[in-house]
């Protein structure tokens, strides 16, 4: 087995408490917080180089073919929705060619269907991925896919393995995006878990040490906070529901590390949990004196609530006015994207946005304080897209 082959897990993009400059950047389908599903891949070195790893928005980690697999190596991804995509990307940068000479993917075909992962697949390019770095092509004209399929047909010489550390899609949407119900039984690598929706929120159990989770769901991307063992042990985690509704694909994070992958199948045998009644936030602010939230969200650059963060915020103010004498502090978290002071700022202006609205809402300035934290309290690992969308926050501390 070569040594050298150390990784992690990949990854996930959602717009909670996000810092993000005036100008956007592009959204790469391909990722898992943005919807985007590894459907299949022809072999992995294994879990530290999964395929996973190509999905997560760096080239810190990313894929290894198994030892002495054959080419050509095929990756499938599924899209959440129909798009129109103008661009596709391969990165080769921080393969390892220091140990492994050309090991880096070359030759590489790029096929799209609007039909299945399975069939129905038309040539969109073909084109040499560089040793060592990064390249994109645009297509002639945008090709409206659900699946694309990634082929590596070479590589710059290893006889072993092949490379790739990250593959990019770009596009835009084709139609409305579809609605999503994620509620249901599920066999996980966890246990058996059961997930009720109510709009976008979702909450949850699972039978692997008493667990239980709250969260929000943002297209089929949920993203959301874990308890376990009687509520003293909590993270953060995302998953996204797979087109047909059949599986479900995640990671988890814990003490602000990706702790691994987090996934499972629709249907099977109930767990044995039952979903907690009576408003998740008010049961966690009892139980621990704090509660990690998803469901609020800005426009971009803004302190402006949308009109989506409704229900949460609701849920908060239901909490405030079930006992009079509750204080909090609404807290906001972003990533560590921009600077240190632009962080602050936003944090700082989207919490206190929070408290204005409680307080049109009838609840005592006295009994609330805003406090904006930027990237100084990361929940996950800023490294990949996952652990960025898990760390634009809202977070409320009971005081």
């Amino acid at each position: 087995m070569r040594s050298a082959c150390i990784g992690a897990l990949f990854l996930i993009c959602m717009t909670a408490v996000s810092a993000q400059a005036a100008t956007s950047p592009r959204i790469d389908l391909l990722e898992l917080a943005n919807g985007g599903v590894i459907v299949a891949v022809s072999s992995t070195y294994g879990s530290s180089w999964s395929a996973l790893n190509i999905a997560d928005g760096t080239t810190q980690y990313g894929w290894c073919s198994a030892e002495g697999a054959s080419l050509p190596h095929t990756i499938v991804f599924e899209l959440p929705q129909p798009y129109a995509i103008s661009s596709v990307a391969v990165d080769n940068t921080g393969a390892q060619e220091s140990g492994y000479p050309g090991i880096s993917s070359k030759g590489v075909t790029v096929s799209g269907s609007t039909t299945s992962a399975n069939e129905g697949f038309t040539k969109l390019t073909a084109f040499e991925a560089p040793l060592g770095g990064r390249k994109e092509v645009k297509l002639g004209a945008p090709v409206t896919v659900q699946w694309l399929k990634f082929v590596v047909s070479s590589n710059w010489g290893n006889a072993d393995y092949t490379e790739i550390m990250e593959l990019e899609a770009y596009g835009q949407p084709v139609g409305p995006p579809p609605k999503v119900n994620v509620a249901g039984v599920y066999q996980t690598n966890y246990g058996p878990m059961r997930i009720e929706q109510d709009g976008t929120s979702i909450s949850g159990c699972y039978d692997w040490n008493g667990g239980d989770l709250s969260g929000n769901l943002n297209g089929r991307v949920m993203q959301f906070e874990w308890r376990e063992n009687q509520k003293k042990s909590v993270g953060t985690a995302i998953m996204v529901l797979s087109v047909k509704g059949d599986n479900l694909n995640g990671v988890w994070y814990k003490h602000g590390q990706l702790q691994g992958e987090w996934s499972g199948k629709r249907g099977g045998t109930p767990p044995k949990c039952t979903v907690a009644r009576g408003g998740s936030i008010a049961t966690n602010l009892a139980s621990t004196g704090k509660v990690v939230l998803y469901g609020i969200y800005f426009d971009s650059d803004s302190a402006t609530l949308k009109s989506e963060s409704e229900k949460t915020l609701g849920e908060i103010l239901a909490a405030l006015q079930a006992k009079p004498t509750l204080k909090l502090q609404i807290a906001g978290h972003t990533d560590s994207t921009n600077t240190d002071a632009y962080n602050l700022k936003l944090s700082q202006q989207r919490a206190e946005a929070v408290v204005a609205w409680l307080v049109k809402h009838g609840i005592a300035a006295s009994r609330l304080t805003a406090k904006g934290f930027g990237k100084s309290q990361p929940v996950a690992d800023n490294a990949t897209a996952a652990g960025r969308a898990l760390n634009r926050r809202v977070e409320l501390v009971v005081q």
